[in-house]
């Protein structure tokens, strides 16, 4: 077994010696959020989803215990990533839940959480249930999704689009467009929400600097910066996603030589879904697979 300075060296000598680990690793994400240096980055996504200057933020926010609580006896234990309130003044509250999905089941899993949440809320007043609070669910997909758009905005809406609830309200964001350079922006808000995307992907304390000044001011980026550095040099850490990572590596190589072996155009596609599903690119798949770009296309349209 590899020591973990041997292994923090191999990972500085494949990624380079500014390496730090990605916060779309669900562990570096929590950790990072749990440290009072990540909060300007915090304050800065609540603006931007939520439409509202900077300095209306600044101060008004703060985390919460991210178990949530169970209300039947049968529920399971079920936690979120972040939580946390935003005081938009003294009688409203608004609650914010920020999720890292790294599989396509995990947005279901999180809707779910978001609605629990905001049952919470739910009073009586004046005869009529009001929720206390609105709930606002920011998913951050970092897995490949070909069929949805930058940013896809969720509500509750009747049979003709009427919208029947707006208390709760789920934004999924397709992290791969943030990195496309083709990619033509909406408005400053689609180009605000690119740059916290690359700010998470960012594998390099260099990148993880350009990204954040863009974003927040130089004495925060450097707090931020600084904050990841530290726990990117956690030999702990660093084991943990080299294994993860070597993981991925090993049903990547799998399925690949499983390509190769395949005899029929039927496994050939199935295997191919496989290597769509953990992000290889259309270059790689052929070269795997033998398929056409054609028929890479339509499986991407179907997953």
């Amino acid at each position: 077994m590899k020591s973990k300075k041997k292994i923090e060296i191999t990972l500085k000598e494949n990624k380079g010696a500014d390496f730090v680990l990605p916060m779309t690793w669900d562990v570096m994400f929590e950790q990072m959020f749990i440290s009072k240096e990540a909060m300007p980055l915090l304050e800065h996504i609540i603006a931007v989803f939520g439409n509202i200057d900077i300095n209306d933020v600044k101060g008004k926010v703060r985390l919460l215990p991210n178990e949530l609580k169970q209300t039947l006896a049968k529920d399971t234990r079920s936690k979120s990533d972040i939580i946390a309130d935003y005081f938009k003044n003294e009688k409203n509250t608004d609650k914010y839940i920020v999720e890292m999905n790294s599989s396509k089941k995990m947005p279901w899993r999180n809707a779910f959480y978001a609605y629990k949440v905001a049952g919470g809320g739910i009073a009586m007043k004046d005869g009529k249930y009001v929720n206390a609070y609105d709930t606002i669910l920011i998913d951050f997909n970092s897995f490949y999704d070909s069929k949805h758009k930058f940013i896809r905005t969720i509500t509750m809406r009747d049979e003709d689009g009427v919208i029947f609830d707006d208390s709760t309200i789920i934004y999924e964001v397709n992290m791969t467009k943030a990195s496309d350079l083709s990619y033509n922006y909406a408005n400053k808000r689609e180009e605000q929400i690119a740059i916290i995307s690359r700010i998470f992907m960012a594998e390099s304390s260099l990148e993880l600097d350009k990204e954040s000044n863009e974003l927040m001011s130089k004495k925060d980026t450097e707090k931020l910066v600084s904050r990841a550095k530290e726990l990117s040099s956690d030999g702990e850490y660093i084991r943990l996603f080299d294994e993860e990572e070597n993981y991925k590596e090993l049903i990547r190589n799998t399925e690949i030589a499983e390509a190769h072996e395949a005899g029929s155009k039927e496994k050939a596609l199935e295997i191919a879904k496989n290597l769509i599903k953990i992000g290889l690119t259309n270059e790689q798949i052929i070269a795997a697979t033998k398929i056409s770009i054609e028929e890479i296309d339509e499986l991407r349209k179907e997953i």
